[in-house]
């Protein structure tokens, strides 16, 4: 029997990192082979962000956010400590930068590290030392686990792996697949967006796309629903203004239900700069709703089947200048219907990699490998 140990920042939050973590380390512990433990940083939150199997002990080491640098030193003890009482056999970091903590800990005890990257291999996030850990993980974790074969090779052109590096995907069955996806009401020309207003997301560039759309299409009338909040409220209101695109563009807010706004869409886009595996556009498709997207690194290219269920656009290189093919894809998608429906009855095709099944048989192979 392995005894797992997951590494998270703070299993409190109700992030996608903490909403995968918790499915793998709950199905993880149905199983006889496995005995699961749960690390944080901190917990501040009373519970998890996500239901965790009860069998799941859970442990943090300060109530305070510790910040990078210096104080990730005790941590270090710490971590030792908990190692070695618990006697863990794997230790799971579920951001790659918890590495700088569990690299160290891990020349003191016998535990096999992964290094589970939740980014791309470029997303830096602000922080230069992201680029040093992901070169110290590729010579000393005992595997390191991409979210998208295209990041994988990322690693692979840039880095001398010296252990072993593997694809698996984040699972999407929180979310049944939508069965009545191609009786959907053509004439509600809804597009929708969901994600944090913030630069990343590229969402400023909507009003101006819709513009485009408005001015192409004349007679098309069409709703954009941006669903998000975030840092970046004011200057989408500014921007709507700016196209005088206010009867196109809605800026939704939170939405505690998306799944009704789901329901609703014709076509969902994603203007993301980069990505890590966007969850958004897998949501989409389980819900039977073609996807146009920017051609980003990464994920969209393994998801989205190009002029199958959706369309990959290239980005432009200056963000004022118009995606024209962006405005065409979507100009086909809300003025062809057959070439609508066709897409929608694709949308599920190539789902059966991020099921869950598919995703613990990988989970599966790379735990038992270190036991072999």
């Amino acid at each position: 029997m392995s005894r797992v140990a997951f590494f998270s920042g703070d299993i409190t939050r109700s992030g996608g990192t903490e909403r995968v973590s918790t499915v793998i380390a709950n199905q993880l512990a149905k199983r006889e082979e496995y005995t699961v433990f749960f690390l944080s940083l901190t917990e501040q939150g009373k519970k998890p962000g996500y239901p965790l199997d009860e069998k799941i002990p859970r442990t943090f080491f300060s109530k305070k956010w510790i910040r990078p640098g210096a104080g990730y030193l005790p941590v270090i003890w710490k971590l030792i400590c908990y190692l070695k009482r618990n006697r863990i056999d794997i230790l799971i970091d579920i951001d790659g930068v918890l590495d700088v903590v569990s690299l160290p800990a891990k020349f003191f005890t016998h535990v096999k590290l992964i290094s589970w990257e939740h980014f791309n291999f470029y997303a830096d996030l602000g922080t230069s030392y992201r680029k040093i850990i992901r070169r110290l993980a590729a010579r000393y974790a005992d595997a390191i686990v991409t979210l998208t074969e295209q990041d994988r090779s990322f690693y692979c052109q840039n880095l001398t792996i010296r252990h072993t590096i593997q694809t698996i995907y984040n699972p999407i069955d929180y979310i049944q697949p939508e069965k009545d996806a191609l009786t959907k009401d053509y004439t509600q020309k809804i597009i929708l967006s969901v994600g944090r207003l913030t630069d990343v997301k590229g969402f400023l560039r909507i009003p101006q796309i819709a513009d485009g759309i408005r001015k192409k299409y004349p007679e098309l009338s069409f709703q954009w629903l941006i669903a998000g909040e975030g840092e970046q409220r004011a200057q989408m209101e500014e921007e709507i203004r700016r196209w005088k695109v206010e009867g196109y563009v809605r800026l939704l807010g939170h939405i505690e239900n998306i799944t009704e706004i789901y329901k609703k869409a014709l076509v969902y886009v994603m203007t993301s700069r980069h990505e890590g595996l966007p969850m958004v556009l897998l949501e989409a498709k389980m819900h039977g709703i073609p996807c146009v997207s920017f051609d980003i690194i990464t994920g969209p290219s393994e998801i989205i089947q190009d002029r199958v269920d959706g369309f990959l656009v290239p980005c432009t290189e200056n963000d004022r200048e118009l995606p024209e093919e962006m405005v065409d894809a979507l100009g086909k998608l809300l003025t062809e219907e057959e070439l609508y429906r066709s897409f929608a009855a694709h949308t599920q095709d190539n789902i059966g990699k991020f099921r869950l099944e598919h995703v613990m048989e990988c989970w599966d192979s790379l735990l038992s490998s270190f036991s072999s």
